[in-house]
């Protein structure tokens, strides 16, 4: 396993940078890091790169603030993910991460820049049902969990079940989460889908059949969203449905992501670094 650690990006292959065919970004959801996503790339294939997004205010970056602005952390992201997309790549964004990656896409469409083959929302409602999403986490629709009490606040996030029982009753680790969690959920609950838009991406959309955050209904409003294909995926379980045995959902992933690669060939590859180089000389 090769690793290679950027500011804002963790990488892992299990081949040299030439055999690469595809990128796999993962964003974090809400209060997440890298930790998230622990091995996942032992189970992608040989020729897929994963790439773990590092967002301020969490894992390494503990010390730096959080971002609670969709548009502020997408501006960011863009500028550093660009020499990042010289081979076809993938987003894979859960909850939050779901949310970051579409608006993320919607600046690189608008920029002209290479567009990702896939992106891939995993429990993330569409963003025309985005004003009920503190609805879905408190009795009071009107009552931003963001701004309730560290106790109310930290009984509800361990109630979605987003935390390990081993880190939920360790009280300094939840002190120190608590201003990045309280961010993230900012960023969410404030979210302005005004100028949402559908992006010549095909979108896959996960979730878990059970989940009262993200429910079917929500998850299908992303047809809306994508001018080329749609498909939805539910599997067993809640908001965080993958927790607790990822196997499944992993097994789907890699087979989507052998799908992509075999529609990629060298002649795409050819195509994309002629134009990132056009991009880069812009």
């Amino acid at each position: 396993m090769k690793q290679e650690v950027k500011p804002w990006f963790f990488f892992k292959r299990n081949a040299e940078k030439s055999e690469i065919r595809l990128r796999l970004f993962l964003f974090p959801p809400a209060g997440g890091d890298v930790s998230t996503f622990l091995h996942w790339e032992e189970q992608m294939p040989r020729d897929v790169e994963t790439c773990l997004v590092r967002l301020p205010g969490r894992g390494a970056r503990i010390t730096e603030p959080a971002i609670d602005n969709v548009d502020i952390l997408t501006d960011l992201l863009l500028q550093e993910m660009k020499e990042y997309t010289d081979v076809p790549y993938v987003l894979f964004g859960h909850s939050m991460g779901g949310l970051v990656s579409y608006e993320l896409t919607q600046k690189i469409y608008k920029q002209g820049l290479n567009l990702p083959e896939y992106v891939i929302i995993s429990s993330m409602k569409a963003p025309n049902y985005m004003n009920k999403f503190t609805e879905s986490l408190t009795e009071d629709g009107n009552d931003k969990l963001y701004l309730k009490s560290n106790a109310e606040f930290m009984d509800t996030i361990i109630g979605l079940g987003g935390i390990p029982d081993a880190f939920s009753e360790n009280r300094e680790f939840l002190e120190l989460i608590l201003p990045t969690f309280r961010k993230d959920m900012k960023m969410c609950e404030t979210y302005n889908p005004e100028n949402a838009q559908a992006v010549p991406v095909s979108f896959d959309i996960y979730g878990g059949n059970r989940d009262s955050i993200a429910t079917k209904k929500e998850l299908e409003g992303w047809k809306k969203y994508t001018t080329q294909k749609y498909a939805l995926t539910l599997f067993q379980g809640n908001h965080f449905y993958f927790m607790d045995n990822p196997n499944m959902l992993l097994f789907h992933l890699r087979n989507k992501l052998m799908d992509i690669g075999n529609k990629v060939t060298d002649q795409t590859h050819k195509e994309w670094r002629m134009k990132d180089e056009c991009n880069s000389n812009r």
